[in-house]
């Protein structure tokens, strides 16, 4: 006869967090890495020179990732409930506050292309407007969280293979805070790769745990 404790299978090891996170971004024609770990270990692997990391975050929300699902039921004569439900759409997007001013967060937060402007000489002032007619630009972007530490380490990832700032928010100018930068990327399907968002779990706690995570072992 089973217990509770057998039907709910319970495994405390297998609760993960976000200890620490970093969020990449790269122009939309950089090629997406194959891998997010390799070899024996399950190392992670380095990001090729075009991938930019925005640097620090606030800490409250820090990442937020979001799903809006919006369906269309079908109800039928004599049935309490909808007899058939469609998905209409389901659009990911995440949310941060980015704290560092550099050149990739004012691009994305101004929604301009920083890649021509060169600073003043001698005084080295930067100055740019922001577009009169705005375009929708898109970008690569990789955020990566790290759970445990050495062979405990646990990757999760996400890809969005075409991303677009769908929404800056409100900049603050006071003594009580820094300056932030918060903005909303909306993932949209990458055409030639066919997905708007890739999910990646990796590293050597990771490995270890396969079997105990319902995933056959590593060969």
């Amino acid at each position: 006869m089973a217990d509770l404790s057998a039907l709910k299978q319970a495994k405390n090891d297998l609760i993960r967090k976000a200890l620490d996170a970093a969020l990449c971004i790269a122009p939309i024609a950089t090629a997406i890495p194959a891998a997010l770990t390799s070899g024996a270990s399950a190392d992670l692997t380095a990001l090729p020179t075009d991938w930019k990391g925005l640097g620090m975050v606030t800490k409250d929300d820090a990442y937020t990732w979001s799903r809006a699902v919006e369906s269309t039921d079908t109800t039928s004569h004599g049935e309490l409930e909808p007899t058939r439900t469609d998905i209409n759409s389901d659009i990911s997007s995440l949310a941060f506050t980015a704290q560092e001013t550099n050149k990739r967060t004012l691009e994305l937060f101004n929604n301009v292309d920083l890649t021509a402007l060169t600073p003043t000489a001698v005084t080295g002032e930067v100055a740019f407007n922001n577009p009169p007619r705005p375009v929708t630009r898109y970008y690569r972007v990789m955020a990566v969280a790290q759970d445990g530490e050495g062979s405990d380490t646990i990757y999760i990832a996400k890809i969005l293979p075409r991303a677009m700032v769908s929404e800056p928010g409100d900049q603050v100018w006071s003594d009580q805070n820094e300056i932030t930068y918060p903005m909303t990327l909306t993932a949209k399907k990458d055409s030639t790769l066919g997905y708007s968002v890739r999910h990646i779990f990796g590293g050597p706690g990771w490995k270890s745990r396969l079997v105990a995570m319902g995933f056959p072992a590593a060969a």
